[in-house]
């Protein structure tokens, strides 16, 4: 349910970008009370249609059953304060699409990534069952959503100097991010992800705590069984795999980074 709500947000978003940029396109053919009038009735939708949704989620949430509190007025006050906001601002451009999908991609991440793991897994096993593939997604989504934003604060914080030398030899967006762009980024991206890495290493086992499978689904039985000695034997094995994972990690980090 979750998952087709946000496609529906980024799409809305993208289309909404390019529907911008044609209506600034064919607004430039028209007379300025022609387009204030336009802006005044679109505006009005746009603004009926959000406070509508959002009356709409609360009424879901608290089932209070009054569509005439949590939508037709919630609709009528959005479409007011929208068609207000069309009337007193002046648009100046195009919005971006760059700047749409960026804004929502980032902002779906950091909800995404707010979240912790073993409340992912307790939602997967809901839904797929108890077992390794809950887990995995469990720290699947929570680990794209981290390195997503270690990765994208890495791009914002590059050096501008050899993305002006290679824009100085003439060379387009690609050979850009080629040259300029990619040299920068590749050796702290191989440190995030095997640090990421490390961290879902440890972080398996409690996940098979909360139902997630594997190595700690096994140790919690046994626990509860108190078998003990199969229970110490576990861990010990945990404490092999971790440390082993680690210096694998350490290695490759003085090799590649």
């Amino acid at each position: 349910m979750i998952t087709p709500a946000l496609a529906a947000m980024a799409v809305g978003g993208v289309l909404g970008s390019f529907s911008g940029r044609i209506g600034q396109l064919v607004s430039d053919s028209w007379s300025p009370n022609a387009v204030k009038f336009i802006n005044v009735i679109v505006s009005g939708i746009a603004g009926a249609t959000v406070f509508a949704l959002v009356g709409a989620g609360i009424d879901w949430l608290y089932q209070i059953g009054d569509l005439t509190r949590t939508f037709y007025i919630p609709a009528g006050v959005g479409a007011l304060l929208g068609m207000a906001l069309a009337l007193w601002v002046t648009p100046k451009r195009a919005l971006p699409i760059g700047s749409v999908i960026y804004t929502i991609t980032r902002t779906l991440l950091n909800a995404t990534r707010s979240i912790e793991p073993l409340i992912y897994v307790i939602i997967f096993v809901v839904w797929v069952g108890i077992g390794p593939f809950a887990g995995a997604l469990a720290l699947g989504l929570h680990t794209t959503a981290a390195l997503a934003k270690l990765y994208s604060e890495q791009v914002e914080s590059i050096l501008p100097g050899p993305l002006e030398a290679v824009q100085a030899t003439g060379a387009n967006r690609i050979q850009t991010i080629v040259y300029a762009v990619v040299p920068q980024i590749v050796t702290p991206y191989i440190s995030f992800t095997m640090y990421r890495w490390d961290i879902n290493v440890r972080m398996s086992t409690i996940i098979g705590f909360a139902g997630g499978g594997g190595i700690g689904f096994l140790l919690q039985q046994n626990i509860r069984l108190l078998d003990y000695r199969a229970a110490s034997t576990q861990m010990i094995a945990i404490a092999i795999v971790v440390a082993t994972m680690d210096y694998t990690s350490s290695i490759l980090r003085k090799r590649f980074v």
